[in-house]
């Protein structure tokens, strides 16, 4: 281009960046510059970019964005692996235990052993054959019958096992089903009376009980 010709607003268009960023040598410059004095169009688009140009300036003089702190970061990393090596270790370990039919086997068998523990440990509630759902009555002295029938057992069916054996209900039953039964004819009270009501089907239970000065 020749510096000593004004420039055309299309040529002062296209230089105008160049302006800006100071790219033009001085005879260029001085042209451009004339143009944009007497154009409108240049002015006002030569203050755009100057101002487009201090915002990009101060963008980039904020402050630099901190380098993070590698030991916070290696740290998280050595627990994260530290998680997953134990996690691996665990389930090593219980594949062998599955992988090994004997180690089933002694796992069974202690869960077993465990639960039997607890049964045995575990208290009896106290007298609970003996309590009724009321009050339990005082009994004479006598002798006296504590059976347990089968759930099965009809009513007609109870009384004439009643009937059969001379006996009748003074108390009961219990929360756990236990009759005590009152022998009428104490010549009876025998072992083959006790004999015959445990190889009833319909009893599931029978036990002796004296009371009085005869016990």
């Amino acid at each position: 281009m020749n510096v000593r010709e004004s420039v055309s607003h299309e040529q002062a268009v296209e230089l105008l960046p160049w302006l800006v960023n100071n790219s033009l040598d001085e005879q260029e410059k001085e042209a451009v510059l004339e143009h944009a004095h007497a154009c409108v169009i240049c002015r006002r688009e030569l203050t755009n970019l100057q101002q487009l140009q201090n915002s990009i300036s101060n963008t980039s003089s904020t402050s630099p964005i901190p380098e993070p702190d590698l030991r916070n970061i290696n740290a998280r990393i050595d627990a994260l692996i530290d998680r997953q090596n134990r996690g691996r270790e665990l389930l090593s370990r219980l594949r062998e235990v599955l992988d090994s039919p004997w180690r089933i086997a002694f796992a069974a068998q202690t869960a077993v052993l465990i639960a039997l523990a607890a049964v045995l440990i575990w208290p009896e509630p106290r007298d609970g054959e003996f309590t009724t759902l009321t009050q339990s009555q005082n009994l004479p002295d006598g002798h006296y019958l504590r059976v347990v029938f089968s759930p099965d057992l009809q009513q007609s069916q109870l009384t004439t096992l009643l009937d059969k054996h001379d006996l009748t209900i003074v108390d009961g039953p219990t929360v756990r089903g236990v009759y005590t039964l009152g022998v009428a004819n104490t010549s009876l009270y025998s072992d083959m009376l006790l004999s015959s009501l445990q190889g009833d089907p319909d009893v599931l239970f029978a036990q002796p009980v004296i009371i009085g000065a005869d016990r």
